[in-house]
This record gives structure tokens, C-alpha cells and sequence, in this order.
């Protein structure tokens, strides 16, 4: 098979956004014209508290309304960023003016830059969850991420407090425009590809990897994986160097060995999303995420080893904690990523919750270490080690209990090939199907879905169905109705209803129970899914 190749220019634009938005929160977070502002506004706590109480709020907020979030997008794409750049110039003016009270003044633009800022990072990673690859969702968050960590020294070296300030104002307004960009680069990439028949590429770009959804009995397993991976990246930047605003780290090193240290640490941390994240893509979703896992807690606990690191050896250290936060930050955002189509719940709802765990630790944390309450980091690593271990072995435990549980109720019949009765006879039609309910109805719930899913997919490419197509085609055999499509794929109920239409039209059926005999073996060749 020839491919050819052209620039993602969604991807592409995806990557330059999310980067903007790295660059943002961390020129307000740590930038010269930032850092004295949390001593002179005299906070009981560290600035970014409030910060990451925005993005609690915006988390809660996905997770109880998502649907209203979904039906005011349009207003709230140009609502949010302007009022994200009132936010930032409230909190970096605070203490030049007298107008209002400085801490007052802080908090509000603290709690709306952090609403702002969370909203367009997750607007971007949801594009990327539905209309790209798995392996290319990773790669554009390493490059934002590599762009940032190239751009800031070099930023905080040669550009004057004041206009790091004026810049930091002016990026969510740049992300949003970029986001925009981004999301009709999509839809014109959607629209080239509408004809095509469905590749493996393409299907998981469509939004359905090769992961299936899950049952009632699997979500909430995956559910304990991106709490897990929210905690860990929250105690991981807790203990780095972004985990208190302040002065930043890079300032007062040169910018060549700056240069250097992003050249190492950008490889390492592209080398981890190979191995660690896209080889392991095929694995189960419950186990494939454990070496990732695994990596960056050894970084946490090789970082954690350095109580009192030399003087020689401190900024090594603060590298290696800035690649390990880098690590967590990948893995945070594409575990969320891959659960989203494996959950049964609407897509806001599944980033709403990995919000809420990130920022409840992450303030847990800011008041524990910014207040000189805890005793010793380390015994708190050990802490979030047990945790994490222990939620790992409960999935463990979850998937070894499904492989036990997965055995047919009764056995099948050797003699009895598909599609053959009880004396080798040819099955009709109302016997093909009846015995494919039986044969499915000896399964568990997860191996029901993926026989539909698999089904779905071949007759998808037989029947020449578009990308978008197939996605409601398969939400429509796993039995969700044409309400819980809308909302889970964030479409109008008119352009679901026209989906359906053309789905049928082109399988050939009349309703439902047709297509279901159509997907469960009642097909026109006689032949029946294999179990």
C-alpha cells in the first residue's frame, strides 16, 4: 500500500497551540515580571493555589454539564480567551495599582486565567482524541513541549520583564486563534478523506482505536488509570520546579548550556513516548500504560534520593525533575486521550474527571510544601508510590478476574461449525441469526462488544461508509441511542439523524433490528461474526 505524504497541518497547528499554552502559564508562573508579584500581594499561599483552583472549577464543570459546555462552544471560544488575558493582566498588575485590592484582584485573574487556560488545552487535546491518531495525539504533545522548553530560556534571557508580561497577556488570544486554525484544518482533512474506505490509520482517527468500548465492568477500572496518572503528575510537578511560582529555574544560566540540556532532554523525552507510549498501543488499555508509569516514578524517586543535592549537581537534578514533569505531562494528557473512546461517557466528562484528580492533589500538595508543614518529601513519595502501586495491582487483578470470568457459561459444540445446525444442515436466516444471539449471549460483555466492533469495521469497509459514518454505525450496534450519540461525538441532532440515514441506505436495511441481523451474521453470504 503507497502512502502519501503531505504536512498534517491539523497537527501541526495543534502542536504550535498547545505549546503557546505552555509558554503562557509558565511566563506567568516563573517569568521576571511575574515572580515578585506573590511576595508584594503578601499571600498566605503560593499564587498558583488558585490557579489550579480554576482549573478545578472548569473540571467540575465538564464532569456536571457537559452537554450545556458542548451546545455555548461558539460563545464560549471567544469569551474564554479574551477573558484569559483580563485574568493574566490582573494578576501580573495587581500590586502596580491601587484601584482594588491587590490579593482580591490576584485571586479573581488567578481563578480565571486557570479556567481559561485549562478550557483551551483540553478543546485542543479533544480535537486531537477525535480526529487524529493515537501515535500522533502523543507526538504533537511532545513537540509542544519541546517548543516550549526551547523557546523560554532564550525568552527569559534576551526579552525585558515588561514585555514578557505584555506577551503573556496576548497568548491565550494567539492559542485561540490558533485553535481555530486547528479545527478547520480538520474539518477540511475530514472532508478529503469522507470518501475513502476505512484504513486502520483512519479508523482510529475516526475516533474508535483499537480498543473497544468498554462495558460496565471495565470503566470503572479505567477510571482508577487516569486518577492514578492525574495524581502522579500532580505530585510530580509538585516536587519539580513548576510546582511553586516563583523565580525560574533557568534564570542566570547560560543559554548554551540552556540549548544543550534542551537538546538531551528533548531526546529522552521523545525516546520515552516511542517505547513507553507507542509501541505499547496495542496492549491491552489497561496494562499498556504500566511501563510509562513505572518510568516516571523512578524518575520521582531518583530526584527524591537528592535531599541535599550539591551545588554542582543542583541543576543536573532540576533537569532531570523537568524531564520527568515532562514524562508525567505526556502520559497524563495521552491516557486521557486513549480512555476517552474506551469510556461510555461523553468526552468532556472523562477530562473533567482527570481535571478535578489533578488539581485537588496538586493544591494537597501546594499547601503541604508551601507552608513548611511536611516533615519529610520523601515519606510523602513513598506515600503516592504505595497508591499508585496499589491502583496498578487492582487493574491487574480486574483484567485477571476477566480472563477467568470470560469462559462461555456452556461449552460450545465442537461438531457444530458456524452456520450448520445440529445435523450439518445450512441454517436459514431466522436460524443464522438466532444462533449468533446464542453464541453471543455465552459471552461476557467485553467480548460482545468487540465482535461488534470488529463486525462493524469490516462491513464498514464492504459498504463503503465514511469515517464518521462508521462512528455512529458502531455506537449504533453497541445500542446507544441517537441522544447519547449526540452527545457523545459532539454532534447536532439533524447531522446524526442524516448519519443514520445514510448508514442504512448504504447497508441496505430498514431499521434497526435490521442492521443488528445484519452485524450479528444475518448477512445476505450466510455467513455468521466469528465468536
Amino acid at each position: 500500500m503507497v502512502r502519501t505524504r503531505r504536512i498534517n497541518r491539523c497537527a501541526l497547528l495543534a502542536s504550535l497551540g498547545l505549546s503557546v499554552n505552555l509558554i503562557w502559564c509558565t511566563l506567568a508562573g516563573h517569568a521576571m515580571g511575574f515572580s515578585a508579584t506573590p511576595d508584594e500581594l503578601g499571600l498566605p499561599v503560593n499564587s498558583r493555589l488558585f490557579f489550579l483552583l480554576g482549573i478545578f472549577a472548569v473540571g467540575a464543570a465538564f464532569v456536571v454539564v457537559p452537554r450545556i459546555l458542548r451546545e455555548h462552544d461558539r460563545p464560549l471560544t471567544y469569551v474564554l480567551p479574551f477573558a484569559s488575558s483580563v485574568g493574566t493582566a490582573c494578576f501580573a498588575l495587581a500590586a502596580r495599582q491601587s484601584l482594588f485590592p491587590p490579593a482580591v484582584l490576584a485571586v479573581v485573574g488567578l481563578v480565571v486565567f486557570g479556567i481559561g487556560y485549562f478550557w483551551i488545552v483540553a478543546r485542543y487535546n479533544l480535537l486531537l482524541a477525535r480526529t487524529q491518531t493515537f501515535a500522533c495525539a502523543a507526538w504533537c504533545i511532545v513537540a509542544a513541549l519541546a517548543v516550549e522548553s526551547l523557546v523560554l530560556p532564550f525568552f527569559e534571557a534576551f526579552v525585558p520583564p515588561i514585555f514578557q508580561i505584555v506577551t503573556a497577556i496576548a497568548l491565550p488570544l494567539v492559542s485561540a486563534l490558533l485553535f481555530e486554525g486547528t479545527r478547520r484544518a480538520a474539518i477540511v482533512s475530514s472532508a478529503a478523506e469522507t470518501d475513502g474506505a476505512l484504513s486502520e490509520d483512519r479508523a482510529q482517527r475516526a475516533g474508535f482505536p483499537s480498543q473497544p468500548r468498554t462495558t460496565s465492568g471495565d470503566w470503572k477500572s479505567l477510571l482508577v488509570l487516569v486518577i492514578s496518572v492525574s495524581v502522579l503528575l500532580a505530585t510530580v510537578r509538585s516536587f519539580s520546579s513548576i510546582g511553586l511560582w516563583g523565580a525560574s529555574p533557568t534564570a542566570g544560566i547560560d543559554v548554551a548550556v540552556s540549548l544543550l540540556c534542551w537538546a538531551g532532554s528533548t531526546a529522552l523525552l521523545a525516546l520515552f513516548a516511542a517505547v513507553a507510549l507507542v509501541k505499547t498501543a496495542r496492549w491491552n488499555l489497561k496494562t499498556r500504560f504500566q511501563p510509562a508509569i513505572l518510568v516516571v516514578i523512578c524518575g520521582l524517586f531518583l530526584v527524591a534520593a537528592q535531599q541535599s543535592p550539591a551545588e554542582a549537581s543542583a541543576p543536573l537534578v532540576n533537569e532531570l525533575m523537568r524531564l520527568d514533569d515532562s514524562c508525567a505531562h505526556v502520559l497524563f494528557w495521552v491516557v486521557v486521550i486513549a480512555t476517552i473512546d474506551a469510556l461510555p461517557m461523553p468526552s468532556y466528562r472523562v477530562v473533567g474527571i482527570a481535571a478535578i484528580a489533578y488539581a485537588a492533589c496538586s493544591m494537597l500538595w501546594v499547601l503541604l510544601l508551601g507552608s513548611g508543614t511536611l516533615v519529610n518529601g520523601v515519606i510523602a513519595l513513598v506515600i503516592v508510590y504505595v497508591l499508585t502501586v496499589v491502583a496498578m495491582h487492582s487493574e491487574w487483578l480486574g483484567a485477571a478476574r476477566e480472563s477467568e470470568g470470560a469462559a462461555p457459561s456452556h461449552p460450545a459444540n465442537p461438531d457444530r461449525p458456524s452456520g450448520f445446525g445440529q445435523a450439518g444442515a445450512p441454517l436459514g436466516t431466522e436460524e443464522r441469526t438466532a444462533f449468533a444471539h446464542e453464541r453471543t449471549a455465552s459471552l461476557s460483555g467485553r467480548q460482545v462488544s468487540q465482535i461488534i466492533t470488529s463486525r462493524c469495521q469490516s462491513l464498514a469497509v464492504e459498504r463503503r461508509l465514511s469515517p464518521r459514518e462508521t462512528e455512529v454505525f458502531i455506537l449504533l450496534a453497541q445500542g446507544r441511542t441517537r441522544a447519547l450519540i449526540q452527545e457523545e461525538l459532539v454532534l447536532a441532532e439533524n447531522t446524526v439523524k442524516t448519519h443514520i440515514a445514510h448508514i442504512y441506505a448504504k447497508l441496505d436495511v430498514n431499521n434497526r433490528q435490521d442492521m443488528m441481523d445484519l452485524v450479528l451474521g444475518a448477512s445476505s453470504d450466510g455467513k455468521t461474526p466469528n465468536a
